[in-house]
This record gives structure tokens, sequence and C-alpha cells, in this order.
């Protein structure tokens, strides 16, 4: 489990008793992510607690593949549960829930961007420096196992953030193409098109060391 979602599991139990979750899982079938959510709208919210266990350490490979920075990561996570705690009632049971829960983990993601690029934005304009207009990636944290990914983390850093996105959503959120093209509301023939350009790109960029464009 990752750090803060140990934070968010706490505190809907209590550390000397078993937690309200685990109890329930004794005499509910929660089988499928959705009958779990209609639980927690109907005011089960002591089941969140659950929700949180299972998607966290899914979600938490999704941000971390778009912000390599491990603490900033770990902050987005954190940020995405709060916000689907407060949205949980909007949530239509009838799509999948990992769909809905990986949107609102990616706009976290965008929205640490847009914050990013404003800062850098005017840092530069503080040291009147240049720029090429290519987006600043903070370098990930020292942390175990980030080092084994961190030719995969250059290289997707480099690509344009709709090119990051799909390549991340195809191979780190468990989501179909289908669910991938609902997540970016996109049609899955731009899905198609993004993924075959951006694996070019990371391919090239691996293998030859390539400097994209």
């Amino acid at each position: 489990m990752t750090p803060n979602a140990a934070v968010f599991s706490a505190a809907w139990g209590h550390p000397n008793s078993p937690s309200a979750a685990e109890v329930v899982l004794n005499h509910f079938d929660f089988s499928e992510d959705e009958s779990l959510a209609r639980q927690i709208q109907s005011g089960r919210m002591d089941l969140m607690e659950l929700l949180i266990r299972r998607h966290s350490d899914r979600l938490f490979r999704v941000i971390l593949h778009m912000v390599p920075a491990h603490n900033a990561a770990e902050d987005i996570l954190q940020d995405t549960w709060v916000r689907v705690i407060r949205k949980i009632h909007q949530y239509n049971t009838s799509f999948p829930l990992l769909t809905w829960l990986t949107s609102i983990a990616l706009n976290q993601c965008r929205d640490y961007w847009r914050r990013e690029r404003l800062r850098n934005f005017w840092k530069r304009s503080d040291t009147a420096e240049g720029t090429d207009g290519t987006e600043t990636i903070p370098a990930p944290d020292s942390n175990p196992g980030i080092e084994s990914r961190m030719d995969v983390s250059r290289a997707l850093a480099k690509l344009p953030q709709k090119f990051r996105e799909v390549v991340v959503l195809k191979f780190y959120s468990g989501l179909t193409q289908e669910e991938i093209a609902r997540v970016l509301k996109v049609p899955d023939g731009t899905v198609k098109s993004r993924l075959y350009y951006a694996l070019g790109k990371l391919r090239r960029c691996l293998e030859n060391k390539e400097a994209f464009g």
C-alpha cells in the first residue's frame, strides 16, 4: 500500500480494532467495484477505506509515470482521493468505476503540470532566461525502485502530454482501449494513432538515445 493510501485507510478505521470495511467484507459480495460504489453512495462512507485499498496502487502507478517525482506523485494521489470522496455521489454506476477514478487522477496530474508551467514561466521571467518551450520535468526522487525506471521515465517525460497520457494509460492503468478513449474524451481511432506515434518515439529514444524534436 502506498504511504498516503495507508493514511487514508487509517482515517476510516480504528487503530485497535478491525476497520468497518474489513468487517463488511464478510457480509457483502463486492465482486464488482460498481456495487461497492453504490453502497458508498447509499451512505456507507465507512466503506471508502476498501475503495482506497483496492485502487491506490494502480492509480499511483499511473500518476508516477505522469509525474515522475515521487513526493509530488504521493501528493497527487492524496488529492485524487480527496476529490473522489467529495464527488462520489456524482459517479454514474453504469460506467466502470476504474475509468472514473483514473479520469480524476489524470485531471489532478494535468493541474499539476499547469501549475508547473506557470511556475516555470515566472521563474524564467525573473531570471530573464530563454526557453525552447519544452516542459521542465522534475527529476525522480531518490527512492527504492525509481532507478530501474529512470530511462523509461526520461523518455516518457520527453513526449508531449497528450501522447504521454495515452502510453501511461495503456500500460499502467489496466483500462481497455475503449475505456482509455472515454477517460481522454477522444475517439478510439485517436487513441490508436497517438499510441502508434508515441511508441515509435519511445522506441527510438530508448534504442538510439534520440532526443525528441
